[in-house]
């Protein structure tokens, strides 16, 4: 019965979405070989017409022409903290770490109405591509192609054909891809006291396939006192680095709220956080700060 209802559901929203009633339609190709997606009403990615640049795969793409949306409640949950701080703060900053085509943000700026600078970090060419297309309307933007680490260099990059925001420097985040890129790093402390020292207050969404412990890490702590909030992947893979993990906990022991969902009032144990992000498992969740 549960195979069922799902069927007839994206049957409903596919036909909807093809008729023009909801989600989007695909109106053609890019240069960088990305599909366009124009917005059949408004949502929080755009008015009804907006074009929306990403690869062609079966998860986000897919995702975004049934429900014009993508990953709505992070977004949801970073907006609201934006609107709080740019009520204080003059200077705002918001780090998208592992941008992927910057949906996240792009609905969290829309749905708070922020004026906040926007730094996207994102070393696929073809996702900065689409970047470039989506948050083109926005005039505070800085994408930096590359990855963030903890040193300068270069690396290869695995991309799922199937699921595009599957992009790992962990080649077990993406034991599927087909897709190999060479990519830029810099450090990630280095970045930091260059770009930032000008700002009163962060919001930071972080989304690396395993790479968030050690990126997150190198944050200095004068970043994490003035964070208002933060949206942490927390992927529990066997490369990760105990010492980056104890590192970050510390870091972050500041905030008033943590938990495993956005809408809770309670403060989970870091010792939780560390038992699950070191045990190897494979299983993924998102950590909600503020």
């Amino acid at each position: 019965m549960r195979k069922w209802i799902y069927f007839v559901k994206n049957l409903i929203l596919y036909s909807s979405s093809i008729c023009g009633f909801s989600g989007a339609k695909n109106v053609g190709i890019s240069p960088s070989g990305n599909n366009f997606l124009q917005l059949n009403k408004n949502y929080p990615l755009g008015h009804k017409g907006t074009i929306i640049e990403l690869p062609k795969d079966n998860v986000i793409f897919k995702y975004v022409r049934l429900r014009g949306t993508w990953e709505l409640e992070e977004s949801k949950f970073l907006a609201c903290e934006l609107q709080k701080v740019e009520g204080i703060k003059s200077k705002v900053a918001f780090l998208d770490i592992g941008a992927n085509t910057g949906l996240v943000a792009l609905q969290a700026i829309n749905i708070a109405g922020s004026t906040a600078e926007i730094f996207l970090f994102e070393p696929v060419p073809r996702h900065a591509f689409a970047i470039s297309q989506n948050l083109k309307s926005l005039p505070n933007t800085h994408l930096n192609e590359f990855a963030l680490s903890d040193k300068n260099g270069e690396a290869e990059i695995f991309t799922d054909t199937l699921n595009q925001g599957n992009t790992s420097l962990f080649n077990s985040a993406a034991p599927f891809a087909e897709i190999k890129t060479q990519i830029k790093l810099v450090d990630t402390l280095e970045y930091c006291n260059n770009f930032l020292k000008i700002f009163d207050s962060f919001v930071i969404k972080s989304d690396t396939q395993g790479m968030d412990a050690l990126i997150l890490s190198r944050i200095p702590n004068w970043i994490w006192q003035k964070c208002e909030c933060a949206v942490i992947e927390v992927w529990a893979l066997p490369e990760i680095n105990k010492k980056h993990v104890e590192d970050l906990l510390i870091k972050i022991q500041k905030f008033e709220f943590i938990d495993w969902t956005p809408k809770s009032q309670k403060k989970i144990t870091f010792h939780e956080i560390s038992e699950f992000w070191l045990n190897k498992s494979g299983a993924q969740r998102n950590l909600f700060l503020s």
